[in-house]
This record gives C-alpha cells, structure tokens and sequence, in this order.
C-alpha cells in the first residue's frame, strides 16, 4: 500500500481543487463565449470564439523570472510562494490603463470559512482600468438600468465596496497572495512578473530595460527604476538621461519622477531651450564644453559665471544667455 505524507496529500487536494475551479471556469467562460451565438468583441473575452481558443499556464518560477502573457488566449498563472503581496497593476506591468484585460483567482483554501459562506461562484474577479472604463461607456450608450452581464454594467456592478451583489461581475481584487491560482484574459500581451526590489517595476519590465530586479535604482541616481521607467520616462540604467551632464536625481529635486516648478527636465538637455545645455555640454564639434550649470550641482550659482537654467535670461537684464555666452566667446573669454 502506498503511504502518502501529509505534504503529498495537501499537494493532491490542492491540484484537485484547482482542477475542479479550471472546470468550473471553462463552463463560465464557455456561457460567456456563446451567449446568442455572437461574439463578445473583448467585452469578457476579446478572443473570436468561432475558433478554438488555446490554454497556457505559467508557472511560479516563470513569474519569478518575469514573462509575457499572450493575448486572446486562457491563461492559468500560479503566484509565487516567496510573494507575499503583489498589486496587480505591478503584477501585470501597469497596463491596465490601456489595456482591456480581465481575469480571475480561485479561493487559496477551499475549506476557508469566507468561501464556505459565499452564495456564486467562490473566488475574486479583477478587471482592468481600460476594461471597467469600457464597460462604463457601454452603459452610457445604450443608456439602460436593466441588468444585463453582456450589455450594461452599471458602476454599482462593478463597484468593489457592494459585496451583497450577487452574481455580477465586478472588480474585486487588487492585492495578490503568494501560492494562489488565477486565470487572465487579455487583448494584447502584458508584461507579468514579481518585483524582488520593491521598485514597483515588475521583473519582466526589468528585464526589458536592462535594469536590475534586485535593485531598486540600478542606475544609482536617485530615482529608483520603478518612477523612471513609469512616471518620469527617464533610463533606469543611465544616471543622466538626457545627456546634459546632470545626473537624473540632481534634476529631479525632490525625486519623484515629475518634472516640476524650480526643476530642469531630466529628458531634456536644454529646459529653457535658450540654446545652452542645462549642465555642461561638449559643443563646436566636441572643442569646447559650454552650458549654464558648470558645476553640475542642480543651484544657480551667478558668481561662478554660472546661467540659469529654468531661464533664458538669467539675470534679467534684457540679454538672452545664449547672446551673453557669445559676447564672452568673441570678446575672448575663457570661461564662457
């Protein structure tokens, strides 16, 4: 007789579970796929359903490590143990401003209390922004309150805070638990991956940059590779990413990835675009260096023949500092 370990038998129970949940989620997909016979265009699931849609499963390891999930395809993802928590706006790479996906997470422990006690289908379903505001903008079309799952979803169906509606779909999760099953339907492909550092950067946009997964702010200029890469369109692997001689971190004072009042713009070597390069730039075919903050040190500094910047004219006296900068150089200044 075959003696099974409790791990061995835990393990069982869990694949049989999530066996069962993948069965009961191909007859919702399938009712959803079918409903008279006409296609759904991306509303639950972009795919055409004349034709027979694949199912792929990515692993725990490869989450880890940071992959692409396919679009039009049923997807079946396992979150890493070594995850305690995950939003799923990093989960999925923070696409879902622009892309329609959807999906759904199986109950962690089936004899859990709070599933036991739930009327419908057990489990959490998530939708992205792009998707829910699609489904707003359904409703304002057809301008009906008569609930329909394939026609108009109101706000209250898809308001997280009603949890005594029964059997309507709506966003429910937002925070990811390490060993939990879910399933993912999207219409282009998303980056999915874990983010070890913390950066808000999950690894397989790491990966895509070059960046480091493992390091907050690869680049070690002050702005950690989540907000480059996400908010301030910076490089995560280049301190000074517009080439001006100012790391990124300098430019962005208070470093948080927004290019904001009494700064200079770390994507543009010229902020006040008078023609001199914010820091210290190689110019006259790489003869000469010239710019406004000589000393690179993000301050305005007028009695070290510095220019400012965030100003054409830095000391107001009716002379661009580009023209000044000319004046010095024919009247034969060395430092101009």
């Amino acid at each position: 007789m075959i003696q099974f370990t409790t791990h061995t038998a835990r393990k069982a129970l869990q694949h049989a579970t999530v066996t069962l949940g993948v069965l009961s989620l191909m007859l919702v997909v399938y009712g959803f796929s079918h409903h008279n016979g006409t296609a759904l265009e991306g509303r639950l699931i972009p795919a055409q359903i004349q034709k027979q849609i694949k199912w792929v499963t990515i692993n725990a390891d490869q989450i880890m490590s940071g992959t692409t999930i396919p679009q039009d395809t049923n997807i079946i993802i396992h979150i890493p143990e070594e995850i305690t928590r995950i939003t799923r706006r990093v989960l999925f790479g923070r696409s879902g401003d622009t892309v329609r996906y959807w999906g759904y997470c199986f109950p962690h422990e089936n004899e859990d209390t709070t599933v036991q006690n739930r009327n419908g289908f057990p489990g959490d379903l998530f939708l992205s922004e792009a998707e829910r505001e699609a489904r707003r903008q359904i409703l304002v079309q057809q301008r009906q309150r008569t609930f329909s799952v394939f026609k108009n979803l109101t706000a209250e169906d898809l308001n997280e805070s009603q949890p005594d509606v029964k059997s309507r779909v709506r966003h429910q999760k937002e925070v990811f638990e390490g060993g939990i099953t879910c399933y993912v339907m999207t219409e282009k492909s998303l980056p999915i991956g874990s983010d070890t550092d913390g950066d808000s950067l999950n690894s397989a946009l790491e990966r895509a940059y070059g960046s480091d997964p493992n390091n907050p702010d690869s680049d070690a200029d002050g702005v950690i590779d989540g907000l480059e890469v996400l908010r301030a369109n910076t490089l995560p692997t280049k301190r000074d990413s517009d080439g001006d001689g100012i790391i990124d971190g300098i430019e962005d004072a208070n470093r948080n990835g927004r290019f904001e009042p009494g700064e200079t713009n770390p994507r543009e070597w010229d902020t006040d675009r008078d023609g001199l390069c914010d820091g210290l730039c190689k110019v006259n075919k790489g003869q000469d260096l010239r710019g406004e903050d000589k000393n690179l040190n993000g301050i305005y500094e007028p009695d070290l023949d510095e220019y400012d910047p965030r100003s054409v004219d830095s000391d107001g006296d009716g002379i661009l500092d580009e023209h000044e900068v000319y004046l010095c150089v024919i009247n034969g200044g060395d430092d101009c």
